[in-house]
């Protein structure tokens, strides 16, 4: 009798274990969607060094929709970037969660208030976002 009590505990805490593992691996960013993004920021960079405002606008857009879909990744959701970065605010030193907030806002005033943007000021944000979406996809 013992030994069938012992044997039972064995098989649960193995099933346990497997659980788990299975609950780690869920919330792993699967790598060929982390390259894919990181792949598209480095395309970005190119058009925000356009001599053209509006391929910087919409870069910086583009830049906005990544960063989106690494929440997406992140938190196994589809809310919007702006929800998803109120959650995000514990993986980002409080400075550099500031400036996310300051770059989507600026996105959203080139979106709805038809707002230019210098080169020196795109490669700022770019910057920005670009460490946003690297700390999220970690």
């Amino acid at each position: 009798m013992p030994s069938e009590v012992a044997i039972t505990v064995i098989i649960l805490a193995l099933i346990s274990l497997l659980f788990v593992v299975a609950y780690i691996n869920s919330k792993r960013i699967p790598k060929r969607k982390k390259e894919l993004i990181l792949e598209k920021l480095d395309e970005l960079k190119i058009q925000i060094k356009s001599h053209d405002s509006y391929a910087r606008r919409d870069a910086i857009i583009k830049l906005d929709n990544l960063l989106s879909k690494a929440f997406h990744l992140k938190y196994g959701n589809s809310e919007s970037c702006g929800s998803n970065l109120k959650k995000a605010k514990g993986l980002f030193e409080k400075k550099r969660y500031q400036q996310l907030w300051d770059v989507h806002k600026l996105r959203n005033r080139i979106v709805h208030n038809d707002r230019d943007i210098d080169y020196e000021e795109a490669k700022r944000v770019y910057n920005i976002y670009k460490m946003g979406i690297r700390v999220t996809l970690k």
